[in-house]
């Protein structure tokens, strides 16, 4: 991965609760976000349930397109069913160890609830414990507000980021660890776009599809916003491109030509 190269990142996101429609998933498009604002790349969102074999199968999955970095957020809890760590060390092929490292965190921040009188169970439980059970070769990453460490693995030329499913643990871990990373590699992401009215989408298809052949290396994508046909936006995307900003404001001015040709009305964002 050269500095000068955006990174390819893809997000897996564990739960029965998301699949079953009682959570929703708000912690993905949270990190799409500012992964994307920084000139990454999100290349594929999975969904899938706490269930180790399926766990460990799609992360192999997910490693044999060899992404720089993997996200993954939830089951990392004290309870039965957190089974991320337990499946990912399965598709990684290594033991689960006691982290000295992450059951002094974890120690220490049950013993400072149970003082301030948050907590009425004092000491490590086995339930407890168990969050400090790592994958061989993880490092613990700090988590601020929570109980569960992240957890950071580096398999190959990917790193894997294993983050709680709690938003607010989840936040404080990727503003905190992964943000710095984005930063440092840090691309060119462009996205402008402009709202027109009086033609609907299927008029100007034809026109975005060849302006698509004509530059591959721009994602142009026309949305209906109000009504049937009655007010449409087209957004253009681009990612570390070369004079990029020159060649979106090109090709949105070929396509506003082409609104005020159709008959249609300009309104710009």
């Amino acid at each position: 991965m050269c500095d000068d190269e955006l990174m390819d990142i893809e997000l897996l996101m564990i739960g029965n609760e998301i699949l079953i429609g009682k959570t929703q998933d708000t912690n993905s498009n949270w990190m799409a976000k500012r992964i994307t604002k920084f000139g990454h790349k999100i290349k594929r969102i999975t969904t899938i349930g706490d269930e180790v074999d399926i766990i460990s199968s799609t992360l192999q999955d997910i490693l044999k397109r060899k992404p720089d970095i993997i996200i993954t957020s939830g089951g990392i809890g004290p309870t039965f069913d957190d089974m991320t760590l337990t499946g990912i060390a399965k598709g990684l092929n290594r033991e689960l160890e006691l982290n000295q490292h992450a059951y002094k965190a974890i120690k220490k921040t049950y013993e400072r609830a149970y003082e301030k009188g948050l907590l009425k169970l004092e000491g490590m439980t086995k339930e407890r414990e168990k969050m400090a059970f790592l994958p061989q070769g993880s490092t613990p990453l700090p988590n601020t507000v929570g109980t569960a460490p992240g957890v950071k693995i580096i398999e190959g030329n990917t790193t894997i980021f294993i983050l709680p499913g709690v938003p607010a643990e989840m936040k404080a871990i990727f503003r905190n660890v992964i943000i710095p990373i984005l930063k440092q590699k840090k691309g060119k992401f462009i996205e402008k776009g402009f709202r027109f009215s009086g033609i609907g989408e299927s008029h100007i298809a034809a026109y975005t599809s060849e302006l698509e052949d004509k530059f591959p290396q721009l994602w142009i994508k026309t949305h209906p916003r109000i009504g049937l046909s009655v007010e449409v936006e087209v957004s253009i995307t681009a990612f570390n491109i070369k004079n990029g900003e020159e060649l979106v404001d090109k090709v949105l001015n070929e396509i506003r030509e082409i609104v005020i040709k159709l008959k249609g009305k300009i309104k710009e964002r």
